[in-house]
């Protein structure tokens, strides 16, 4: 098949499918969105996991409808399906938005197996409806582990088996000969990170930015300085590298606002390992804790380390004086 599929979509769905398509970084030459290329990637990495969740779901309706004669029971559920399928043409066919995607010749032969195999006695488009649903109701770190699919599991693969790894990134650099602890996501489930070692030093790299990977014979190595470090990182935020100098606990005194801002700002906080009244300790990496509370102001203080301190000083000592050339007047 190469002509053009149609179908409707919910807004929010939509929305979603062209958001992934440019945070997992699928662009053309010219550097805009490929949503193309980005759906056509989707349904070859999931298309067969999809159909397996579809015929368990169709096993676990035949078993509650095992009281309907046998001799009955295909057509019994051939009606519930049809029943289903009305149902969220009635949800998502009138009110929806339409998306259109043409196969290209990397996906033609499972847009071909999913018309003339897969399907049974539905519309086309209904089939593709379902898995981009399907696909839009799992966390992002989920969603893309099924676009990498093919690096995510040899790289699985190359930590079950104890082996290095050649990785191709899409800047064009090249990481030979390395090691890898563990591929993990952010805390908030936003991304997945590569954590590895390139025989000198740790080393993160998102999962999205890896072009493709290579099996090696050697055996990986990951001396035990750098497991501690990878395991306090994926404990702390798998996309904040810590480094042998993130050593020493980091204290942050908050004022009342500032604890107020702690507990509603989630995105990307640290986990306190202690807190006594205002001074919360934490034992994560200097990055972390800088991006974190630097939207705080005056509400955040960090009493230690001293070089963190100063840093902080200096960031906000810049940004006044910039603010103060341009309204000093005022």
């Amino acid at each position: 098949m190469t002509e053009k599929i149609k179908l409707t979509l919910p807004q929010e769905t939509l929305e979603l499918l062209r958001k992934d398509c440019v945070d997992f970084r699928f662009f053309k030459k010219d550097r805009s969105p490929n949503l193309n290329d980005f759906l056509n990637t989707l349904i070859v990495n999931d298309y067969e996991a999809f159909s397996a969740s579809e015929e368990e779901l169709h096993d676990e309706m035949k078993k509650a409808l095992f009281r309907v004669p046998e001799k009955y029971r295909g057509e019994a559920l051939e009606g519930v399906l049809q029943v289903l399928a009305r149902r969220e043409k009635q949800q998502y066919g009138h009110k929806g938005v339409s998306l259109s995607f043409k196969p290209t010749k990397q996906s033609e032969h499972v847009t071909d197996f999913i018309e003339h195999v897969l399907l049974s006695g539905e519309a086309l488009s209904a089939f593709y409806r379902r898995l981009f649903l399907s696909y839009a109701k799992k966390s992002k770190n989920e969603r893309e582990k099924i676009l990498f699919r093919q690096n995510y599991e040899l790289l699985s693969r190359a930590v079950a088996k104890g082996v290095q790894v050649c990785l191709f990134l899409e800047n064009g650099k090249v990481v030979s000969n390395c090691s890898i602890y563990a591929v993990a996501p952010s805390k908030d489930e936003l991304f997945n990170y590569v954590l590895l070692y390139d025989g000198s030093r740790n080393a993160t790299v998102r999962l999205a930015k890896i072009k493709s990977a290579s099996l090696l014979p050697d055996k990986a190595e990951l001396p035990a300085e750098s497991r501690n470090l990878f395991e306090r990182q994926i404990a702390c935020g798998a996309q904040y590298p810590l480094y042998a100098t993130d050593n020493v606990p980091i204290r942050v005194q908050l004022t009342e606002k500032g604890k107020a801002l702690f507990e509603k700002i989630y995105l990307y906080r640290p986990t306190p390992t202690k807190i006594e009244e205002d001074i919360y300790t934490f034992e994560c990496s200097a990055q972390q804790v800088l991006y974190y509370f630097e939207r705080f102001g005056d509400s955040a203080l960090i009493l230690s380390p001293k070089r963190l301190g100063i840093f902080m000083r200096n960031y906000y000592h810049y940004a006044l004086k910039k603010y103060r050339s341009v309204y000093n007047k005022e």
